[in-house]
């Protein structure tokens, strides 16, 4: 360890003795390498995609590889102008307390962007939900998380944000179950109504048979009984078969004359003078 740091002192001690010209082609290089650089770990991100990297992971890491290349660079290129840089190091260093306090926040929001980035609760193009914040992820960067809500809005969430509540990821499962509850008049037969149901979901090859389906009265509620049933789908199948389904099932209801009742509430009046009780229905 030794000779290498006389090594490098030596180089220093050289490089100090070049002209200015020298100086200046040298930064140059320097320069110019520090881009080569920024180039091929683009090039190496690219391709780590291709094998499999979340693309979410990207803008961190991105801004930590080339924050420290900015710095390196700036370091050795002030040194090359012939700034003492062991001072500004340490000086840096004396005021770094200063400023992690001063920028705790923005430091959390880092510190949260690289345990979501290596824990994973949530990959690029995922759906989540935390807390009011909802929307399909575009990426996880440096400060903050990029989302993308169902009407196309864009969405800057602090990382700390995300990293201190929980998350509910609707797209890392691949199955998740589907559950279509509807209101049947209690003179109807809810036998008829969840065979009726059971018809449909067995005719439907995107219901999953395992879990198995169940079909079930869920409620007496005021003014209806309540048929319910509970199917596995795959993730992907989700909203088309809600939609498709909640449709079809009010299309049989009516052709088997079986009626999906409004609210109703029964009133008794009594008259002030004694007279007759008058109902009304509504």
């Amino acid at each position: 360890m030794g000779n290498g740091k006389e090594v490098f002192e030596n180089w220093m001690y050289a490089l100090m003795q070049h002209s200015l010209l020298q100086r200046l082609i040298l930064a140059l290089l320097i320069l110019g390498l520090a881009k080569l650089l920024l180039f091929i770990f683009k090039r190496i991100i690219t391709h780590a995609e291709i094998r499999g990297m979340d693309p979410a992971a990207r803008p961190l890491v991105y801004s930590l590889v080339s924050y420290t290349i900015y710095v390196v660079t700036l370091l050795l290129v002030l040194h090359i102008a012939g700034v003492n840089t062991a001072g500004l190091v340490a000086m840096v260093g004396a005021a770094s307390l200063a400023i992690g306090l001063a920028l705790k926040d923005t430091l959390s929001n880092i510190a949260a962007g690289l345990l979501l980035m290596f824990i994973r609760p949530f990959k690029a193009g995922h759906y989540i939900e935390c807390g009011s914040i909802k929307g399909k992820i575009k990426g996880i960067g440096l400060f903050n998380t990029t989302l993308e809500t169902v009407d196309g809005l864009y969405v800057s969430a602090p990382n700390s944000s995300l990293w201190g509540q929980p998350i509910v990821n609707y797209s890392k499962n691949v199955s998740r179950r589907l559950e279509l509850k509807v209101g049947i008049g209690y003179g109807d037969s809810t036998d008829k109504a969840l065979g009726i149901m059971r018809e449909l979901v067995e005719n439907e090859p995107l219901f999953l048979k395992n879990p198995v389906p169940q079909f079930f009265v869920s409620a007496l509620a005021d003014s209806s009984v309540e048929v319910a049933f509970r199917a596995w789908v795959k993730n992907a199948d989700y909203f088309n078969l809600l939609w498709k389904y909640t449709d079809e099932i009010k299309r049989r209801f009516d052709e088997e004359g079986i009626t999906i009742p409004f609210p109703q509430r029964t009133c008794h009046i009594q008259g002030i003078d004694g007279g007759n009780v008058t109902s009304i229905e509504k």
